[in-house]
């Protein structure tokens, strides 16, 4: 960035996933009226947490487990469950594989390229074939870096199937919240003795820096993942920010809305261009498949050039340097995004 002459603060990046509408009010009065609270330690249990948590998901307060984002659940999950392998349909958050590889366990990735990156009934069979006594099944839903939902019921068929074979499930809904509280799974996982769900304030409330989620599961779950855990995992700031901004109506049914209007808009613009084919998500990023005569990387350093960042995806399984990955933003920050993407793929033709 610095040798082309943009700093971070002037660089309108869509490469991080982040609510656009910033975090909400209540978040800056909340961390002033905590500051003298740093003195002491968090608590341990963080039981005022669980109990806003749990109301927010519609579970009991004992299937509640606070953490320091998504990843930590993720690391403290492997460490309890030590599955004989793990799989995941992929392409698919890397941290999962990376973090399953780091303790020696088997990894299998199976590849969603083939049907569009949809769920069909010879994927779902192929998957459940694959489950076995002690693997570990991880699902992204909505995925990243894809943006597409699975059906509520394929995921149903899954946990019947993994509870049956003895296998554990873990199922990463980091980014439901930006569709709704009615297709998550938490308040059926409980109910099962395998099953993990993870959730993130990260993304839909714009709290990246402050680190807090949730893993949701049966009571006996929740109690051996919490053994491993480091005693004060959530800070004071983040756990008082969470407890507020899980309350917060108005800001969850506007930023919902305002996500709906925005993802559907850049969607279709993209959905204009001759050489782009954006994949119509359920999150608030769109995957695009490059089919003109470039490259992601290319495409990338010209945009930077105007201060634009994007995410390539060549790092993901199972995809390469034709695909990159968009946030959705503002109105204005995603026509900004189109009227560049026409200088560089317009003058490219004109040239």
């Amino acid at each position: 960035m610095r040798e082309i002459g943009w700093g971070s603060e002037k660089l309108l990046d869509f490469s991080a996933n982040i609510n656009p509408l910033g975090f909400p009010e209540s978040v800056r009065e909340v961390i002033e009226k905590n500051i003298d609270s740093i003195i002491h330690y968090p608590d341990p249990e963080q039981r005022d947490l669980k109990k806003a948590a749990a109301s927010y998901y519609g579970v009991g307060e004992e299937n509640v487990l606070p953490g320091n984002g998504s990843v930590e659940l993720i690391n403290l999950a492997l460490e309890t469950l030590r599955p004989s392998k793990v799989i995941i349909p992929s392409p698919a958050f890397t941290e999962y594989a990376m973090s399953a590889k780091a303790r020696g366990i088997e990894v299998e990735l199976l590849d969603l390229t083939k049907n569009g990156f949809m769920w069909d009934g010879d994927f779902e069979e192929l998957l459940i074939k694959k489950m076995s006594l002690g693997s570990l099944v991880i699902v992204c839903n909505p995925n990243n870096p894809t943006g597409i939902l699975v059906s509520s019921e394929n995921i149903r068929a899954l946990m019947k199937e993994a509870k049956r074979k003895g296998a554990f499930l873990l199922l990463d809904e980091a980014f439901i919240d930006f569709i709704g509280e009615h297709e998550s799974l938490g308040r059926e996982a409980v109910n099962y003795p395998n099953i993990i769900i993870l959730r993130s304030l990260t993304k839909f409330f714009a709290l990246p820096g402050l680190r807090l989620g949730f893993a949701i599961a049966n009571r006996d779950l929740v109690s051996r993942i919490e053994k491993l855990k480091d005693p004060w995992n959530v800070n004071t700031f983040a756990a008082a920010v969470g407890r507020e901004v899980l309350k917060d109506e108005e800001y969850i049914k506007r930023t919902r809305e305002y996500i709906d209007r925005e993802r559907n808009f850049l969607w279709h613009k993209l959905k204009e261009f001759d050489g782009l084919k954006p994949f119509k998500p359920s999150a608030n990023f769109i995957l695009v498949k490059i089919t003109g005569n470039f490259t992601a990387s290319y495409l990338s350093r010209e945009l930077l050039k105007k201060g634009i960042m994007i995410r390539t995806c060549g790092d993901f399984a199972f995809l390469d340097d034709t695909y990159f990955r968009v946030a959705v933003k503002s109105r204005e920050d995603n026509e900004t995004l189109i009227e560049a993407l026409k200088s560089i793929l317009y003058g490219r033709k004109g040239g």
